[in-house]
């Protein structure tokens, strides 16, 4: 009778070797992702997925990047994009693709959640503007060729040059330069404000004798407080000024108690409005200022 044995490529050895050859190869073939950009800048508490990041790191697919309330950053991308995070705000790289050869692949998907951003185009909004889209938790945003401030709370946006088209509750509305837009809801479709609006007082004049009635509460009023409050960093229902370092001068007391009047704004969006905290608005209003009067922004 034959005695017979079990292969010898069968052993607890063998197996352990091939196992480990496996895990070299699938190390060898696995590469991270592509870099899209960097951050070039940073100021103050900056985070990338949850880690505390300085200027020059990678920007990958699908990062996240935060601002603290003392922090701001910048990020370019491969095209020449760039957006600048205003503190406290928070940034999703949703996808990104940029093929000089090949525009027809161009890509970029990219949104604001939190904070503001001063959002400037790249080479892809000449080759693919329709490749270009940013979220917003009340609107998104189409870009044709531009530089243009955001700021959240609603959503305050002014054009600085090119076009944005911004859609929200079914409605696009395109916004050319030195237009701004205010957003209060993702159920409310935009609407430009007009340059009078932003420069009236928030507060009807105090009568002889009597108490100050309550403020209305106007779309320009809504949008003057988004930006006044971004640039001062001033508390939620505090009066702020703005002309702070820009010399506008008038003031934008949109506070959280404020009854809603002719902009159709409820108080839980001036609340909104009132609480937004985003820096660098401040020369939009001292741009709004120097327009003629009569002419909407």
């Amino acid at each position: 009778m034959t005695k017979s044995y079990p292969p010898r490529y069968c052993t607890p050895v063998t197996n352990l070797v091939a196992l480990l050859g496996l895990l070299l190869l699938s190390t060898v073939a696995w590469t991270a992702p592509e870099a899209i950009g960097t951050l070039a800048e940073a100021q103050g508490r900056v985070e990338i997925n949850g880690t505390p990041m300085s200027a020059g790191a990678e920007l990958r697919l699908g990062m996240r990047v935060v601002t603290g309330a003392d922090g701001r950053a910048v990020l370019k991308f491969l095209d020449g994009q760039t957006v600048n995070l205003n503190p406290s705000s928070v940034f999703w790289i949703k996808n990104y693709r940029y093929a000089k050869d090949k525009p027809q692949d161009n890509r970029s998907s990219l949104e604001l959640l939190k904070g503001g951003m001063r959002f400037i185009s790249g080479a892809m909004s000449k080759e693919s503007p329709e490749a270009i889209r940013i979220d917003t938790p009340v609107a998104t945003l189409g870009i044709r060729g531009t530089e243009f401030t955001a700021v959240l709370g609603s959503l305050c946006l002014m054009v600085h040059s090119g076009a944005v088209a911004v859609t929200a509750a079914g409605k696009t509305l395109v916004a050319n330069a030195n237009q701004i837009v205010f957003v209060a809801d993702a159920n409310t479709p935009p609407q430009l404000v007009p340059a009078p609006e932003l420069r009236a007082p928030c507060a009807p004049p105090r009568e002889a004798g009597g108490a100050a009635p309550p403020a209305a509460v106007t779309v320009g009023c809504a949008c003057r407080s988004l930006l006044t409050t971004a640039a001062t960093g001033a508390g939620a229902t505090s009066s702020t000024t703005a002309g702070t370092g820009a010399g506008a001068g008038t003031g934008a007391g949109a506070g959280a108690g404020a009854g809603a009047a002719a902009g159709g704004i409820s108080s839980t969006t001036t609340a909104a409005v009132a609480a937004a905290v985003a820096g660098g608005a401040a020369a939009l209003i001292h741009h709004a200022n120097q327009d003629d009067p009569d002419a909407s922004p």
